[in-house]
Parts: structure tokens; sequence; C-alpha cells
């Protein structure tokens, strides 16, 4: 639903054509910048936190744990709020009380042997959303007026455009940089002689094309159907697929949110177990910390959650596109090996990467937050990131590798001399 939200904004506010540029920009982009997170997690089996912590030191481990966990927590209060709505709309009632029964719905769902039934019912609920998106783009066409569709200018005039509207959009997704944190934590499972399927397929360009351009694609066609005109909010995009399918919308939203919800608590457990054991030392059960989750997921919810929320996501997104900025300029300079191996038992609690890091999500957070000190600055503000990310990281990288191949032609030369 995230994706059908995020489709029907981008189209609703640029206009169709600008939409589908950017998201096919964004796409190709995503799927070959993801390649080398696959190769870096399947070969080394670090997880996102221990690549930071060889690459940033301590502090940027922690770092990626606190906003990973911080970030699925409100992919979390999201997706359950987007249940919540749909149970509301269709049968009515208190939607707080029903926000109760969507987290409380979750927590046996991530325990024990039926977590285990779980990932087998997931290989049933992939065919059930493609028949149910089909079915309602369908019945939103036969509804609406699809003739209309690829000529929709956008709700934001060109003259109130700072940047082309396909840039703006390119920008709205790559809040998404998660994902490609996310990779290494996934990854890190496969075996060596499925890194290319995993490339191609379940990271790489397949991956890609469904969730961003199709699901995208969907999203904004319904929104123009359904609300023409209108900007799309994350309930009316809930009230639209009931609207246009009934009861069989609402088990397509809830059959397709379960399913991720599943990854979001997964993912925000799981960080706070890494981030209490750096802290501390201590190996914490995953089972309270599900449970804490789900109490903050749901005081989240009793909130105006998606006042804030976006403001969040977009700092967090900044600080995320300064990580995939560093991780890939390592790689691109020294080789995805220098991050293989095991973890130095002697971590620094700094390196030069956690300075360039912060400082890079420092310019971008300034910048995102000054629109009238320099507007288009403002809305470019995760490229500058990522530009200043690299450009002040890859100094370092160079000199850390000559360094490297320096000590390596002494050691050479003295082995020559003994022999």
């Amino acid at each position: 639903m995230a994706w059908l939200f995020f489709g029907a904004l981008a189209g609703t506010l640029y206009g169709t054509r600008q939409a589908l540029i950017g998201l096919t920009v964004f796409t190709v982009g995503f799927a070959i910048l993801n390649s080398p997170m696959v190769r870096i997690g399947a070969l080394s089996g670090l997880s996102s936190t221990l690549v930071s912590r060889r690459l940033f030191g301590k502090a940027g481990g922690m770092l990626i744990a606190v906003l990973v966990g911080a970030t699925t927590i409100y992919y979390a209060v999201f997706e359950s709020s987007v249940v919540a709505v749909g149970l509301h709309e269709y049968w009515g009632g208190d939607l707080r009380l029903w926000s109760l029964v969507v987290v409380l719905a979750m927590l046996p769902l991530m325990m024990g042997g039926v977590l285990t039934w779980m990932h087998k019912l997931n290989g049933i609920l992939l065919p059930v959303y493609i028949v149910g998106m089909v079915a309602a783009v369908i019945l939103a066409a036969k509804n609406g007026n699809p003739t209309e569709f690829l000529d929709f200018p956008g709700v934001v005039p060109p003259e109130a455009r700072g940047i082309p509207g396909w840039l703006a959009i390119v920008l709205l997704y790559l809040g998404v940089s998660l994902n490609m944190v996310s990779t290494l934590d996934f990854a890190r499972f496969s075996r060596l002689e499925d890194i290319g399927y995993h490339q191609r397929i379940t990271f790489g360009w397949v991956f890609a094309i469904v969730v961003f351009l199709v699901t995208g694609t969907a999203g904004m066609f319904l929104a123009q159907m359904a609300f023409p005109g209108s900007v799309p909010t994350e309930a009316g995009v809930v009230v639209g697929l009931i609207g246009t399918l009934g009861f069989a919308g609402l088990v397509l939203i809830v059959a397709t949110q379960i399913r991720i919800n599943t990854l979001n608590f997964y993912m925000s457990s799981m960080n706070a177990q890494r981030l209490i054991y750096q802290l501390s030392g201590r190996r914490v059960s995953r089972k309270p910390l599900v449970v804490a989750s789900a109490v903050i997921v749901f005081v989240f919810m009793l909130t105006d959650v998606f006042s804030y929320m976006e403001k969040a996501l977009q700092w967090q997104s900044i600080f995320f596109a300064g990580w995939v900025a560093i991780v890939l300029t390592h790689v691109l300079i020294a080789g995805s090996r220098a991050l293989m191996g095991d973890v130095p038992g002697m971590v620094p609690s700094l390196r030069p990467a956690t300075v360039v890091w912060v400082i890079s999500a420092a310019v971008g957070i300034n910048l995102l937050e000054s629109p009238t000190l320099w507007a288009t600055g403002s809305n470019i503000a995760p490229i500058i990131t990522i530009l200043v990310a690299v450009v002040g990281y890859a100094p370092f990288v160079v000199r850390s590798r000559s360094d490297a191949g320096a000590a390596s032609t002494a050691q050479q030369t003295v082995g020559a001399a003994d022999d």
C-alpha cells in the first residue's frame, strides 16, 4: 500500500508523464546501485550493522541500527494504520479500537511456530496481490475516464516547481534508501551460487520494476480514476480500493499489509537487539522486543502520525542516502573485498567515514529545513547530501588504499631480501 500511495502522490502532484519518467529513472538507478549490496552481503555474511562498524566505527554501527529500527517502526505504523482504516471503512466503529485489534493480531504472527506458518502463507499472498491489483485497475478503468490518464498535468503548476517534476519524483523515492540497507541484512543469508539470481530478481531489476514502476503506475491510475484532480491521502487510497473492490479490496489490504508488517516488526526488533548488544554486551530475546515495538506502534497510531512522519522520514532518508553513498564509494575505489573477512575485535569509536557521514547529513538536513534561503537547494537536499558524502569520503579511501598498497610492496621487498 505504501508504494501505491507513493505512485498516486507522484502522479497527482506532477502529472502522469513526469511521474512515469521519474519512476523509470529511479527504478533503473535502484537496480544498479542495489546490486553491490547483494554481493557484499552474500560474500561477507555481514549485516548492515557490522558493515557500518567496520566502515564507520562503533558509533556508526549503533547509528545505523537506530535509524533502521526507527524507520521500520514508522513503516509499521503506516501499514498498521492502513489496515485499521480499511476495517473502519468497511465495518465502522471506533478507529482506535481497530488500531488495537490490528496491533494485537500482529503479535502471534511474530512468535515461534506461527511465524513459520506465516512464511509459508506468504507464498500464497503474492498471487492474491497480483490478482487483486489487476481487478482493481480493470474496475477503476470502467468507473473512471482512462482516456485522459496520460494527459493529466498534475496539481502543482509548472511555475511553482523549483525542479523538473520527474526529478522531484526521483527524490521522493530516494527516501527508500532503507531498502538498500536492508538488502545487506537479507542477502547475507543467500548461497554464493545464487548471487546472480538475487542481483537480478530478489533485490534487482524484477523487484524494482514490480515494486516501484508497476505498483506506482497502478497507484496513480487508481487515484486518478477514483479522485481525479485531488491530492491523495493515505486513507484515501484505502477508501478507493474498498470502494472499487468491496470486501475483496479489504481482503487485499489485510493480506498484503500483514505480509509486509512481519518484515517491519522483524527489522525493528532485530535492530533493537543489535543496539542493546553493542551498548551493554548482553543478548536480549527478540520476543519482548517485538512486544515493545507493538506498544510503540500502537501509541503512534493514536496520534496524527502522518503530520510528522513525513518529516521524520525525510530526515532519515538524508542519513540513508549518505550511508549508501559512502559504502558504494568505498566499494568502487577499494573493491568489495575490502569489506570482507572477520570484523576486527578492536573497532575505533569513530572513523573518517563517520565524520563525513554526519557532516553530509547535517548539510542535507540544513538545506531541507531552509527553503527560504535557497529553494533549489532545499528541493535537491538528498542529491547534495550524496555529493558531499562522495567528495568528502573519496580522498580518505584513496589514501587508505595507497597506504595498503605501499605496505604490501614493503612486505614483499622484505620477503625477497630474506630469501
